[in-house]
């Protein structure tokens, strides 16, 4: 494991530990800072509406009873199923499908959005290759493949970027959903369609587990809530399917990950190619975890900010050649080839 991949596993445990944990580690300044928070205003149901705090244990949409530290909506997909809440309340499609439903006044989501669409800007879809919990959990299966020699199965880079429109259609759905029933002649149905997608999720179903609290499985008790139930299963189910043969092919269909992706060309993370000093031996193309290639078919000096890349770096890290790929923070340098070490073939070509 070369010295980029070691950091960034690192940075992956700390930010899960963080994420998922955060409620157990800053239990005492949970108090505090909800009496601290100004600049972004209390988001909560109004009357007449629904919210994740009034379903009971047993419910799809029970979030163990617990409330986050903090009330704000990172660009990664946290999770407001997360053991005691987590440190951060939820993911942005959460936020967006909530509000939709309670029908919020946009000047109350403003800082909210500000904020994350600063964070987006500047890290671009690198909270998705450093961040993520959920990405984190799929690496690990990805990792227990590789221990079992089981061999990666290869996905066409068209079959895998066509995946983003099933996530876009998801995405759209759910937020169809969480509107329609914000409507008065539709207010009755928020008990069974309320954040449609979070039913659906695989983190709803993984994280609580982190917190040894058993989330629920299944509700058959209406036809509503056995169809979220058996969907749920099938998407749990391709989650474990994709990371474990085929890397993060998850991730082109996240829409948490989605919405990252507007914002990655432009971001203040960037990843740098000279031409000259490429000799097409193919091993970013191979190592790419997204299944890209076209840091690899690329003739000519450019910054690589593809939607679909994670910024995780692996293509940097197993260049032969020395400064033929670099990662950028707003133009200064943050990363390139490791100096130690060299392919035999590398240090033969000039």
């Amino acid at each position: 494991m070369n010295k980029i991949t070691i950091t960034r596993r690192i940075f992956q445990v700390v930010s899960l530990i963080l994420l998922v944990y955060g409620a157990y580690i800053f239990k005492e300044w949970k108090g505090s800072y909800e009496t601290e928070q100004s600049f972004f205003p209390s988001l909560q149901a109004p009357a007449g509406k629904i919210s994740t705090t009034q379903f009971e244990k047993g419910s799809i949409l029970w979030p163990s009873g617990a409330t986050p530290v903090i009330e704000n909506y990172p660009p990664s997909l946290v999770c407001r199923f997360n053991p005691k809440g987590g440190l951060f309340k939820a993911c942005i499609l959460h936020f967006f499908s909530e509000n939709l439903t309670w029908q919020t006044q946009i000047k109350y989501l403003l800082p909210y959005i500000t904020l994350f669409i600063l964070l987006c800007f500047i890290f671009g879809r690198m909270w998705c290759g450093w961040v993520c919990p959920i990405g984190t959990v799929g690496d690990f299966l990805t990792f227990l493949r590789r221990k079992m020699n089981i061999p990666l199965r290869r996905f066409p880079q068209n079959f895998r970027m066509n995946l983003s429109f099933t996530g876009y259609g998801i995405m759209v759905i759910a937020l169809a959903i969480s509107t329609i029933i914000g409507m008065p002649n539709f207010a009755r149905y928020q008990c069974y369609w309320f954040l449609p997608y979070c039913q659906i999720c695989p983190a709803r179903l993984i994280c609580p587990m982190f917190g040894l609290i058993k989330p629920n499985w299944k509700d058959f008790s209406t036809g509503i809530t056995t169809t979220f139930t058996i969907l749920a299963w099938i998407v749990l189910g391709l989650f474990i399917a994709a990371f474990y043969f085929g890397r993060r092919v998850w991730c082109h269909m996240c829409p948490v990950g989605l919405i990252n992706s507007w914002f990655n060309k432009g971001a203040g993370v960037e990843l740098h190619k000279k031409a000259i000093k490429c000799i097409k031996c193919g091993y970013c193309a191979d190592c790419c975890p997204m299944g890209l290639t076209k840091m690899y078919e690329m003739n000519k000096d450019g910054i690589y900010n593809q939607n679909a890349c994670i910024m995780c770096f692996r293509c940097v890290d197993v260049c032969p050649r020395e400064d033929c790929l670099t990662a950028r923070f707003f133009g200064k340098r943050i990363q390139s080839k490791d100096f130690f070490r060299r392919t035999k073939d590398a240090k033969k070509i000039p």
